[in-house]
């Protein structure tokens, strides 16, 4: 595929996700694996808006917060059967045991789907690979550069087969949980589609996974890299938002997205030439040297500066309340009583270099003892 155009730099990504006149979410991502877009995401304005106050309710900071005990309880019985495996002498390792449990047991009470839980978590942190379980370095790359008319190992067979499931279940018996939200919505008065309910419910779940994941194995890599920002941290809690904006920005676990010049929106979707999509590069903007001081180092005293880790404009995550509720909680947890973790053996991190900086993509083994 022909290099497209990448729009870098803190200053250029903020100004061109806000100007969605021309640089327009109105696309369908993923076309590796969904034939349907993302709801609210891959709209715009005034559409984006229509949809995305009728989803709000869910991710309504009094929402989220009402959440937090059961959080704390997930995070307390993690942490201690981790501990009494470690005590026994195993190695955990922290993606895959940890942080990918942690949150899909949050996302099961958020959505009130208990009964998912193992389901949910056998697709592992990026349910794209749960049937093809694609580890290759071209599938990841081609992921990474938005570039899905590539040939990947990605499939939305689980996804695809779950969600036609769950959505039969909500048109004939709905429930109070997320799919008998969704089932039930209307935009403007009119009763929200079968292909729009999948498209609202793909990005619940194929979103807010893989990301999150990263950002909590990253979190717990740095607190036992660094036991002076972990002292720093237990000592000073106020400092502990701080710190996740701090990681959110170093991680950006979504480095880039998509955009379409205006004047293609009107091309049907499967007639357009995405060679000419644009991409924004979040993790240029997390990254700017004329913004950020020594950006490639994690910096818990930086001066307060709004990350795009999350995007910007009007198509900033929704989920990001969630994000950072499961992370502080956790890190309160971990923090009160540190369980004295270490490192068994290096981590094992991919680093990916662009013209002027580095950043990881993926941590591929974080494992530890104590």
């Amino acid at each position: 595929m022909t290099a497209r155009k990448e729009i870098t730099g803190y200053h250029e990504v903020r100004a061109a996700a806000r100007d969605y006149e021309t640089y327009s979410s109105d696309l369908q991502g993923d076309r590796d694996v969904r034939n349907y877009r993302q709801l609210p995401l891959e709209v715009d304005p005034p559409r984006h808006q229509l949809i995305r106050r009728a989803i709000q309710p869910l991710f309504l900071p009094k929402t989220i917060e009402a959440h937090v005990p059961e959080f704390t309880a997930i995070a307390k019985q993690l942490i201690k059967e981790i501990n009494a495996r470690l005590d026994a002498g195993e190695i955990v390792e922290v993606g895959d045991e940890l942080a990918l449990p942690y949150v899909v047991r949050c996302l099961t009470i958020i959505y009130n789907r208990p009964q998912d839980y193992e389901e949910w978590l056998s697709w592992g942190p990026d349910v794209w690979t749960a049937e093809s379980h694609g580890t290759d370095e071209e599938a990841r790359a081609a992921h990474r550069e938005r570039n899905f008319d590539a040939h990947t190992s990605r499939s939305g067979v689980k996804l695809q087969t779950y969600l036609d499931r769950v959505f039969d279940e909500a048109d004939a018996n709905p429930k109070e949980d997320l799919w008998g939200f969704i089932s039930k919505l209307e935009f403007d008065g009119v009763p929200i589609t079968r292909v729009e309910m999948q498209g609202a419910a793909n990005v619940m779940l194929a979103g807010g996974r893989d990301t999150v994941v990263k950002l909590i194995t990253g979190l717990i890599w740095h607190l036992i890299n660094s036991e002076q920002d972990r002292e720093f941290l237990t000592h000073t809690p106020d400092a502990r938002n701080g710190a996740i904006d701090e990681m959110l920005r170093f991680l950006t676990p979504l480095s880039k997205m998509e955009r379409v010049p205006r004047e293609y929106v009107e091309i049907p979707d499967d007639q357009r030439d995405t060679s000419k999509y644009v991409l924004l590069s979040f993790v240029s903007a997390n990254y700017d040297k004329t913004v950020w001081e020594n950006p490639e180092q994690i910096d818990l005293h930086r001066k307060k500066q709004p990350h795009m880790a999350f995007g910007f404009g009007p198509h900033t995550c929704m989920g990001m309340g969630i994000t950072e509720h499961e992370t502080r909680t956790l890190l309160n947890e971990l923090l009160d009583e540190w369980p004295g973790w270490k490192f068994a053996g290096e981590p094992e991190i991919y680093w990916l270099e662009e013209s002027d900086y580095k950043y990881i993509d993926r941590f591929k083994a974080l494992r530890i003892t104590r």
